[in-house]
């Protein structure tokens, strides 16, 4: 339809982009990826388990078959592909879970208002829906709330093990992990290192992380949970702080404040180590290994958040510079997600 060039047919698939993200969302949150984990079906059950119309479904699920993420039968019988065995939400955080946290109907709708909010300096989602992005997703829509802990938890599973092969948090005796969520990159240290873990986030964030922590074989006494508000005040305790993307929700002005918190909750020889998928510096490759290209999630960021976006090293350099700490190492995980380990300075 646009022509047959490379340059063509590279737009092309940027034109079509909505059209799949949307027809991936609508059959995942309809659980059709669940249904057919184990077993192929045919349209007519498809559509009976999910309360659709047959010949509108069929449309649909064509489509996705076209994509790869299924597999069309004769007989319209379709089957489960490695591509929607990774959309599967019944059995654990997935890729699903992401998914559909972020092509959502609010999320949509706060796209829709980003070309005003260019021009006014609004954030686009407040626009959209009168509210802040946190307070309206984990306040007021438990549905919601559920997606986002679940994404941030498929997050942190996807990357673990590459960052475990890197960096040693069994140097630490305690570390803290603000603004984790409900827990899963502590739980996962803890019991990988041994050491003492706390969990600060804001209250209505860390709801579900005692039964969450519970699940993964952990009690009070081996992760603290905290809730309170990081530009307010950071509790003490920890001779570490981790940070998983936390960062990227606030401007460079609440970055300081939060890193200026951390300086106060930590000892002399506390360090901060920064999890993050960083932008690349102009010239370097812009796509990670696993999809993942900074700038663009970067705008995503911009259209949730006040200031929010993601950052270059150079930049997250510069702001805990002065927040009074210094860069000791970068360490690459061989995924999106880097290491930065920073110390006080003196």
């Amino acid at each position: 339809m646009l022509g047959t060039t490379s340059a063509s047919k590279k737009l092309a698939q940027m034109v079509y982009g909505y059209w799949q993200s949307q027809c991936l969302y609508i059959a995942t949150n309809l659980g059709i990826p669940n249904l057919l984990q184990s077993e192929s079906m045919t349209v007519e059950a498809i559509a009976k388990a999910t309360s659709t119309k047959v010949e509108t479904l069929y449309v649909l699920l064509r489509a996705l078959a076209h994509l790869g993420v299924f597999v069309e039968k004769p007989g319209r019988v379709f089957a489960a592909t490695e591509l929607s065995q990774l959309l599967i939400t019944n059995a654990g955080p997935s890729v699903g879970h992401f998914l559909m946290h972020i092509t959502e109907p609010s999320m949509w709708d706060a796209w829709r208002e980003l070309g005003d909010s260019l021009k006014t300096g609004e954030v686009a989602f407040e626009r959209a829906h009168g509210k802040k992005f946190y307070e309206f997703f984990m306040t007021e829509n438990p549905d919601s709330r559920n997606l986002f802990n679940n994404a941030m938890s498929f997050l942190t599973n996807q990357a673990i093990d590459s960052l475990f092969e890197v960096y040693d948090f069994g140097q630490f005796d305690t570390v803290m992990d603000v603004g984790g969520n409900q827990g899963a990159l502590i739980a996962y240290i803890v019991k990988k290192f041994g050491c003492k873990g706390i969990l600060f986030d804001l209250p209505h964030e860390v709801e579900t992380a005692p039964d969450y922590l519970s699940k993964q074989g952990l009690d009070e006494n081996q992760v603290k949970v905290i809730g309170g508000n990081a530009l307010e005040e950071i509790p003490k305790g920890a001779d570490a702080i981790v940070m998983k993307y936390f960062l990227s929700v606030f401007s460079s002005q609440d970055t300081i404040k939060v890193l200026t918190g951390c300086k106060k909750a930590l000892p002399k020889e506390g360090k901060v180590i920064l999890l993050q998928t960083l932008v690349p510096p102009r010239g370097a490759p812009v796509e990670y290994p696993d999809g993942t290209i900074p700038a663009l999630a970067a705008v995503q960021m911009m259209v949730t958040n006040p200031g929010g976006y993601w950052r270059t090293e150079q930049e997250y350099k510069e702001l805990f510079e002065t927040s009074g700490f210094q860069l000791e190492k970068v360490i690459y995980t061989g995924t999106s997600l880097t290491v930065m380990e920073f110390s006080t300075l003196s």
